[in-house]
């Protein structure tokens, strides 16, 4: 017999693993709803530390949590196409799942002043998800290796 707790935190998974293969890679946009509370808060996304550095601004500014979703979402996969999302390793406790991947996409737009190279780009991110009683995200943070993206696409982190 499994305990509550283990559900919750097997539901917590299984709706992190529907954002990463089923709305990210496949486009699914009609699950943001589903997936994210609409209170939902990133304290930090993935290539949002290499954007600031390049003095681009990391997400739309205004908009409900879904429009800037997928306003982000739709920039992304204009850019980095073909993406292919590995998951290395997953866990949770409570409300909070954690997990790494790797990201596989193609560059096919720009981004931060790099112009597309089409060239396959590989990367890992990290993040960490808190969940509501329903099981919808209600914060995130994700961290990605900004400066091995950086390199691949040629960008200086200097000023």
């Amino acid at each position: 017999m499994t305990s509550p707790d283990h559900d919750v935190v097997e539901r917590n998974k299984a709706a992190f693993l529907r954002l990463q293969e089923e709305v990210i890679v496949k486009g699914r946009l009609d699950l943001v709803e589903e997936i994210f509370a609409p209170d939902f808060i990133t304290a930090r996304a993935g290539t949002a530390a290499l954007m600031i550095s390049r003095n681009r601004p990391p997400y739309p500014q205004s908009g409900s949590v879904y429009e800037r979703f997928i306003t982000g979402w739709k920039h992304m996969t204009e850019t980095f196409s073909g993406q292919q999302r590995t998951i290395e390793a997953i866990g949770g406790e409570g409300d909070t799942v954690w997990a790494r991947w790797r990201i596989s996409a193609v560059h096919t737009g720009d981004f931060l002043g790099a112009p597309p190279t089409g060239k396959r780009l590989e990367y890992t991110e990290v993040g960490f998800v808190r969940f509501d009683a329903d099981g919808r995200i209600r914060e995130g943070w994700f961290l990605c290796d900004e400066v091995n993206l950086a390199r691949q696409l040629g960008l200086s982190l200097m000023p």
